[in-house]
């Protein structure tokens, strides 16, 4: 678990320093530590939504040698100007099982992805509810210990030599939600095109999300939706930047979250979230999806599905910024057990 460190609270803000430990199937344990920054002031910009801004810094060392580094933020400036971002320094031994939907679990090439990445959005408010911007994606990556009978090798898959990508594109969302790291009402739907023509490979991402959430009866029963659909389009794009399934975010009790990828991806997943007592929560989830070549080659019949249940702990006191604890099954006997912060949508 993750024990609580030092605090520091106001009125406006709040300051905690966690020592860290969690876990990820395609990373096993993690040892580290996280620190979250919470502004409240000014939060609802006066608008009856609260939008409060958030910065966690982390660090990670897993028990497969990976390093985990990142800043995720998502800021609300008084102008109303919203900035999600994260940046991100992998050191990270990874698993290839190929491409496609069909993939097998025990047919593992590994390989070592050394990468550096800052990706996010830059919204401007039109109205309380509806925001335009851009999306950016500015990474570099560096592979070896690659298998030298191995199929990214001989098969000369895309991305085998690493290199920068630039992307940035138009972006579109509409926010009704009463409170973006807790919602319990309201909808959250965006859309973006991500051009990716600067650096060594040329291709375009097409991503909608939609995100609906109510209560039941009480604040303290709330259920979530979420839709989303990843499309890709381009001859040259990068095998560790093809959309995925599996992970803490994207359909949890897939074995790995490098199993199943390919040039499209769409999934729904949707969650039951109950206030328990103090601090604590619990969670229950189920999701369907998959990934294809084609959109014409998505097919109900081989969706994968996945069902789970999961604990939370607020980690700032007044704020339900919540430590999970998630565990999922999937189709075909996988598991997966995933501990992070923040809610997964």
């Amino acid at each position: 678990m993750i024990s609580q460190g030092q605090t520091d609270t106001t009125k406006t803000s709040a300051f905690v320093v966690y020592p860290a430990f969690g876990y990820q199937p395609e990373t096993k344990a993690q040892l580290g530590a996280i620190a979250i920054w919470v502004f409240t002031k000014n939060a609802d910009q006066g608008t009856g939504f609260s939008r409060p801004t958030s910065i966690s810094p982390f660090f990670l060392y897993t028990l497969k040698g990976q390093i985990i580094t990142a800043l995720d933020t998502d800021i609300y400036f008084k102008n109303g100007m919203n900035l999600t971002a994260i940046a991100r320094y992998f050191n990270f031994p990874d698993n290839y099982y190929g491409i496609g939907n069909d993939n097998d679990a025990d047919n593992i090439e590994k390989y070592t992805n050394n990468f550096t990445q800052f990706q996010g959005q830059l919204f401007k408010p039109l109205d309380s509810k509806v925001f335009v911007g851009a999306t950016f994606d500015l990474q570099s990556n560096w592979l070896r210990d690659l298998d030298t009978e191995g199929r990214l090798l001989n098969q000369n898959i895309s991305g085998i030599d690493g290199g920068f990508l630039l992307g940035i594109g138009p972006s579109f969302k509409y926010d009704s939600r009463d409170n973006t790291i807790y919602p319990t009402s309201g909808v959250l739907a965006s859309a973006e095109i991500l051009v990716t023509h600067l650096g060594n490979y040329q291709y375009t991402n097409y991503n909608l999300e939609f995100r609906k959430f109510f209560t039941i009866k009480s604040s303290k029963n709330i259920i979530g939706f979420h839709l989303s659909s990843r499309m890709t389009s381009g001859d040259n794009v990068p095998f560790y930047k093809l959309p995925q399934l599996g992970g803490d975010e994207r359909l949890r009790g897939i074995e790995n979250a490098s199993l199943y990828r390919d040039k499209q991806a769409v999934f729904f997943q949707t969650e039951y979230r109950r206030d328990l007592f103090w601090r604590f929560g619990m969670v229950a989830f189920v999701g369907i999806g998959d990934v294809a070549l084609r959109v014409r080659d998505l097919n109900i019949s081989e969706f994968k599905y996945v069902a789970g249940f999961g604990g939370r702990f607020a980690a700032v006191k007044g704020e339900k910024l919540n430590i999970r604890v998630d565990i999922g099954f999937a189709k075909g006997g996988q598991t997966g057990l995933y501990i992070g912060l923040r809610e997964v949508f």
